[in-house]
């Protein structure tokens, strides 16, 4: 049948030549950018799965980051501690030079003087090493959390240690334990503190750590002793269920169902309390929740809904804080305050006020080589200072090399992502070349059956004619 109405053929070569132009322009794009997906429309699925190995594979680039910088804080405290070693060391010699009976007095004051600089220059080296900011070894801090994985619990935690000269025995230093808050503190009322035979005073009612350590560090150009405050409270952390809640002072600390486990509970308290808070949380090694004090002001716990249990205070943890009280009662823990001599005297404390300072009354002495008995004694000292700075130099070495380790692996795990974000996403060239190609041909093949298609329906004139 003849007809020119519908021209079958032009239509069918038409939508060829679209096809075809469409073929082109895939593979034109494709081989322009390097990449098979270009849009969801290429791939959903596969543009899914490559943009989560994007993600994964730059979040693991930042998290080997995160592990170098562990690696160089950790070198950082061994390289001072090594240097601490070597003070330790000369310090020993002197020790045993002293404790030597053929020496007399003014020999041994001679050496003393360097054995007092040597000490005070330990105490400035964990004052002042520090990592961007953050003090390493003198102990502000027990330890460094690195986030070396793409999820919120993949982090290493890196012990920190307190080489202050006081710490390592060789000053002296009076740790007090949790404060008396049944009793106010005040030398007024009849209960006197003195340090080092300085008095020391305080006003208000206000009992905590903080206050105390202000009022003592008050005398401290007369008595040579720096006091400082701490106060940090351990927890469990029970089923956390969305609408329960505790408070910490006065700032309530409701559950979502964000909150699954102690980590997110700690993000959830700081966020709650805002970057203003002198109260900030955190979590252990043994994902406890742990409240820390910046200023050693006291921590006020109400446990409202029971989430929290097995609350400890103090510095080694091993003082219970009650908070299992009814749930209007807060339980609150107050912290202690160490002293630390300067100069290498030595801490007198006295006076009924010590007990509800949370100290204890008593003298404490710096080791001395003055003398052959002190040298003798010195020795020990200085022994058990260097096998606390070998354990902590251990304890870093051991630190860097696991860290290395998950460089590696973090490394190793990048590339492979990479690798498989490649094949899902990348264009094959060799195949796309060829499809480029068959379309080109097929472009230039339909256009000509078009133009055939538009000649054929000329026959019809014939017939006419």
């Amino acid at each position: 049948m003849t007809v020119i109405n519908t021209n079958t053929s032009a239509m069918r070569a038409t939508n060829a030549s679209t096809s075809a132009s469409k073929m082109l322009a895939t593979s034109m794009e494709r081989l322009s950018t390097g990449k098979r997906i270009n849009s969801a429309k290429d791939d959903a699925a596969g543009l899914a799965i490559a943009n989560r190995m994007a993600s994964q594979t730059k979040s693991m680039a930042m998290a080997v980051r995160n592990a170098n910088d562990g690696i160089s804080l950790a070198q950082t405290a061994e390289g001072a501690m090594g240097e601490v070693t070597n003070m330790l060391t000369r310090m020993k010699e002197l020790a045993t030079q002293s404790a030597n009976g053929t020496l007399k007095d003014t020999d041994r004051t001679a050496l003393q003087s360097e054995m007092t600089q040597l000490t005070a220059e330990i105490g400035n080296v964990a004052k002042t090493t520090s990592f961007n900011g953050v003090n390493l070894l003198d102990g502000s801090s027990d330890s460094v959390k690195l986030q070396t994985g793409i999820n919120a619990d993949q982090t290493i935690s890196m012990a920190l240690t307190d080489t202050r000269a006081s710490t390592l025995g060789l000053t002296a230093q009076a740790k007090g334990g949790t404060v008396d808050g049944t009793a106010a503190f005040a030398a007024a009322n009849g209960d006197p503190l003195t340090i080092n035979g300085q008095a020391v005073t305080t006003t208000g009612t206000a009992l905590d750590a903080k206050a105390i350590a202000s009022a003592i560090n008050a005398t401290t150009a007369d008595s040579n002793v720096v006091a400082t405050a701490k106060n940090k409270v351990t927890m469990d952390v029970g089923t956390l269920t969305a609408g329960k809640s505790f408070s910490i002072g006065s700032t309530a600390i409701t559950m979502t169902a964000a909150e699954k486990d102690s980590n997110s509970l700690a993000a959830k308290i700081n966020t709650t309390l805002g970057s203003g808070s002198n109260i900030v949380a955190s979590t252990d090694s043994n994902n406890k929740l742990v409240l820390t004090s910046k200023d050693g002001s006291n921590i006020s716990i109400t446990n409202t809904d029971s989430l929290l249990s097995n609350a400890k205070v103090g510095e080694k943890q091993n003082e219970a804080l009650d908070i299992t009280t009814a749930p209007t009662t807060a339980a609150v823990a107050r912290g202690q305050v160490t002293l630390e001599a300067q100069n290498g005297v030595g801490i007198t404390v006295a006076g009924a006020g010590a007990a509800k300072a949370g100290l204890t009354e008593g003298s404490t002495s710096a080791i001395s080589i003055a003398s052959q008995t002190g040298a003798s004694a010195a020795m020990a000292v200085i022994d058990n200072a260097l096998d606390k700075i070998s354990s902590a130099r251990g304890t870093m070495g051991a630190a860097q090399n696991r860290l290395e380790s998950t460089v590696n692996n973090l490394t190793t795990t990048a590339t492979n992502l990479s690798d498989a974000k490649s094949r899902i996403e990348d264009a094959d060239f060799s195949t796309e070349t060829t499809a480029l190609a068959k379309a080109q041909i097929l472009g230039q093949a339909s256009t000509a059956m078009l133009a055939q298609a538009n000649q054929s329906q000329q026959g019809v004139m014939k017939l006419l004619g």
